[in-house]
């Protein structure tokens, strides 16, 4: 299958989920990526702001706040790359750029990356941390020159045996699903 017939397959089983089990669904998976190493030695986190198909990160978002971490929330350019500013309180957001929440200051731009973790986005994965996304490419821009731990949000039914990737794709480097947790 192609990256965009994925995509379409993907997008449609989520939309397809009932409230009641995409909830469950996304309380697992926050719980995991809560409860692993990377989680508790990093000091920024760095996080896309889910919109109402994706896995819910506003559980993760207000667990770092909780827990002291430093919290930075994607702009996209007009490059297609990301820039991450940090946030307080989800009530710093508002819509952007393909309707995604975004922070409002643009004046905390994350600048140095030490001890932090990349929360990234994903339609669907392979166990290798290749990943299909929405087709930008802004997370595989970024990923080629971040060197902390990146990890990808995925429902278990979404991980694939192999998904072609190109030269230009990123692979993630811990993949957090439903089902389990899985380095790559």
């Amino acid at each position: 299958m192609t990256k965009k017939e994925l995509r379409e397959l993907c997008l449609n089983k989520r939309k397809a989920l009932s409230a009641d089990k995409k909830r469950a669904l996304d309380m697992e998976i926050q719980s995991r990526l809560l409860m692993t190493q990377e989680y508790r030695k990093s000091d920024t986190v760095l996080i896309y702001v889910s919109n109402e198909y994706e896995i819910d990160t506003f559980g993760i978002i207000n667990a770092a706040f909780a827990n002291k971490k430093k919290v930075a929330v994607p702009v996209t350019n007009e490059d297609y790359s990301l820039s991450f500013y940090y946030i307080n309180s989800l009530k710093e957001l508002k819509r952007g750029r393909f309707n995604i929440l975004e922070p409002i200051d643009r004046t905390k731009k994350v600048e140095v990356f030490d001890n932090s973790i990349c929360v990234v986005p994903a339609l669907c994965c392979d166990l290798e941390g290749n990943r299909v996304g929405y087709g930008k490419g802004c997370y595989d821009r970024f990923l080629s020159t971040y060197s902390g731990c990146s990890l990808c949000l995925v429902y278990g039914d979404d991980i694939l045996p192999q998904i072609e990737s190109e030269n230009t794709d990123e692979q993630v480097d811990v993949i957090i699903s439903d089902l389990y947790i899985k380095l790559t």
